[in-house]
């Protein structure tokens, strides 16, 4: 498959895209990162098994098809995302998971889960041994506009079945608003928002602003 991703236009093209779907804030608090000032509010999600309508897509069930992905084929995300070779090795040797669908045996669409506790922000999250971090799910651009992030969010649990993971946990950029929408239709459920403010990578602050539950 010809990965549009790695193009040098792409991401003057990626640019656009965002900004004319409502992404002018999380564009520009990515511009800021440049000058060493990060300062991100977040939602902290629990994905709800199939806690909504189905979503739809224009394909057949014998079209397609939903699997864990083996190391080799996940490498083609080098270079997507701000991923390495290195990395992604590094993670899924130490438990990550890779679930893809695949259209024409040919991946349209993919989602990472870790089972481990991690950092993000400089704020500690600590998970169950039956939980999971939904960390990064992505359409390649040859599919996009068909569904199939939510399509593939919304059946992965069935997979998850085999590692015993019945809860998933998300975390999405506050000014992300196409993200907060798929969440929205998949009637994920907010359980915090938080605000986390770095200066030049040194120093860091991190806040709860509000806590759903309450």
């Amino acid at each position: 498959m010809e990965v549009i991703e790695k193009g040098k236009l792409y991401k003057v093209r990626l640019l656009w895209i965002r900004i004319r779907h409502g992404l002018f804030l999380f564009t520009l608090r990515n511009a800021l990162l440049r000058f060493g000032i990060d300062i991100q509010p977040y939602y902290w999600f629990l994905e709800v098994k199939n806690g909504s309508e189905e979503p739809k897509i224009p394909y057949k069930a014998t079209d397609y098809e939903i699997m864990f992905l083996e190391l080799a084929e996940v490498l083609i995300m080098d270079n997507i995302m701000g991923m390495s070779i290195e990395q992604i090795e590094r993670d899924m040797n130490n438990g990550q998971l890779c679930i893809g669908l695949k259209l024409n045996n040919e991946i349209a669409a993919l989602l990472f889960v870790d089972l481990n506790d991690f950092e993000f922000k400089k704020r500690t999250f600590r998970l169950k041994e039956t939980e999971g971090y939904l960390l990064n799910v992505y359409t390649f651009q040859a599919y996009r506009g068909k569904n199939l992030a939510a399509f593939l969010r919304y059946h992965c649990y069935e997979l998850f079945k085999e590692h015993e993971i019945k809860d998933l946990y998300s975390i999405i950029d506050y000014f992300n608003t196409s993200s907060i929408k798929v969440n929205k239709k998949l009637n994920a459920k907010k359980l915090n928002l938080y605000l986390h403010v770095g200066l030049f990578k040194k120093l860091h602050w991190n806040f709860c602003l509000r806590n759903y539950s309450k």
